[in-house]
């Protein structure tokens, strides 16, 4: 099979020579000669460059493909997809060719180009998770866009891409651009494991009092089991390492983190469907907050120091809560796909968006399959819903912030326990009189079910 290449990074360049290696004939091309010399360099050392054609121009890149074409864009997210899109139609690409966008793009972005380039082109998205490695060796493959334009490419793309048991982590999940949209979510859920990570570490370290050689052991016992994951054990590692004055590495590392919008996205997009997924929104908060003497608030947003208190923490009762804290991670992050597939009718296939999960990715986890058992694996959680409820108070006991493990446990105790939904719409119907309903589903006004004191209301 051909397919062409446009865009020749990081990602572009590893994901080119995966391409070749899986015995597809490749045509790439990049503005920057550079990036194709180096390239073909590598192909070269590797030993399958008679598979690759490097190009200076779209219109030699367009003109080497047999038709229909297949045509991936691995470029920055924005304006710079739209002006690749445009060249290629002045290069010549037809109306049964397909152009998949594979950048971090905006999923609302890809359904307004699919309208855009109707008549010129099919255009598709595919999130791409796995990073430069992931892209080299086996990257998940969340694809998405009409079937017509896929079916010619999926045979190849699942040799691609990571495998799990024999099955591949190439998929195509659904219709328009949720593939966009469920690498977005992919990314949301990434933050809220990292952030997860990062409180158990913080409680261990600065709660109990323990050193990150021990704390990277307490996470590898955890990775023996059902508990292992990709950012699991790359968090162990991270803390294993020092420089040579013995100094944990991680205590010179600036606190500020970095993000690149789609966490963002997400908590933006699960606000505007109205889905609810708190652990997922306060990990984004909590990296906002590392950079508050960056805004525009900052002075608002200083406050003295305070001390931290010890505790002790049962470390089979923390495991657990780890345990259920992560499943609800996943668990909000599907729910919100769900929502979002019913609201577009992308019809998005859960199913095998997890599969996609399984290998090559950032959030790829031995406990994917209790992710897929769905509510009822949850619900027969007793033991570990106890312990989340005991580690998230031990923990705030200690005066440290832990946004995800606290909105873990709000997020499953305001599904599961009596809330207090019922004071905050009495209160709204009490000064915007905008009615209330009873058990029964009759809908009223506090006036219908009680004498309000005049002078007050």
């Amino acid at each position: 099979m051909q397919v062409a290449l446009v865009g020749l990074g990081v990602m572009g360049k590893n994901l080119a020579l995966n391409l070749i290696e899986k015995g597809l004939t490749l045509v790439a091309y990049d503005n920057n000669p550079d990036a194709g010399e180096e390239l073909l360099s590598l192909a070269k050392k590797e030993g399958f460059a008679e598979r690759l054609h490097v190009v200076s121009e779209l219109r030699d890149m367009i003109s080497r493909l047999d038709t229909p074409r297949s045509i991936l864009l691995l470029v920055p997210a924005g304006e710079l997809v739209d002006r690749v899109c445009m060249d290629l139609i002045e290069a010549g690409v037809e109306v049964d060719d397909i152009i998949i966008d594979c950048g971090n793009s905006n999923y609302k972005d890809g359904i307004a180009r699919k309208l855009k380039y109707q008549n010129k082109f099919e255009f598709a998205t595919m999130g791409i998770s796995g990073g430069a490695e992931g892209a080299r060796h086996g990257p998940a493959m969340m694809a998405s866009g009409s079937e017509g334009g896929w079916e010619r490419i999926i045979p190849s793309f699942e040799k691609v891409a990571a495998s799990f048991k024999g099955e591949s982590c190439f998929a195509r999940v659904g219709q328009s651009a949720s593939g966009h949209f469920v690498k977005m979510v992919h990314n949301g859920i990434e933050y809220a494991l990292m952030q997860l990570i990062a409180e158990m570490y913080h409680l261990l370290r600065l709660g109990c009092g323990k050193s990150p050689q021990e704390i990277a052991q307490i996470f590898d016992t955890w990775s023996e089991g059902e508990l292992n994951s990709y950012l699991l054990s790359i968090s162990s590692h991270i803390l294993t390492l020092e420089n040579k004055d013995q100094t944990p590495i991680v205590d010179l590392i600036d606190n500020k983190v970095g993000a690149k919008g789609t966490g963002l996205w997400t908590a933006q997009n699960a606000l505007e469907l109205g889905i609810a997924v708190p652990s997922l929104v306060a990990a984004v908060q909590a990296r906002h907050l590392t950079n508050t003497h960056d805004t525009l608030a900052s002075l608002e947003m200083t406050y003295q120091q305070k001390a931290v208190s010890s505790t002790q923490i049962d470390l089979a009762k923390l495991k657990s809560a780890f345990h259920l804290a992560s499943l609800l991670c996943y668990r909000q992050g599907l729910a919100l796909i769900k929502g979002a597939s019913r609201s577009h009718q992308w019809k998005v296939d859960l199913a095998k968006t997890l599969q996609t999960w399984r290998a090559g990715c950032i959030i790829r986890a031995d406990y994917l399959d209790q992710i897929a058992a769905g509510n009822e694996f949850i619900d027969n959680m007793q033991n570990e819903v106890n312990a989340l409820r005991e580690i998230a108070g031990e923990a705030l006991k200690t005066g440290l912030a832990f946004p995800v493990l606290g909105a873990s446990q709000t997020y499953i105790a305001t599904l599961t326990t009596p809330s207090n939904g019922h004071l905050v719409q009495a209160q709204r119907d009490y000064f915007g009189e905008h009615g209330i309903k009873t058990h029964q589903g009759e809908p009223c006004h506090l006036t219908d079910l009680a004498i309000i004191d005049a002078k007050v209301r």
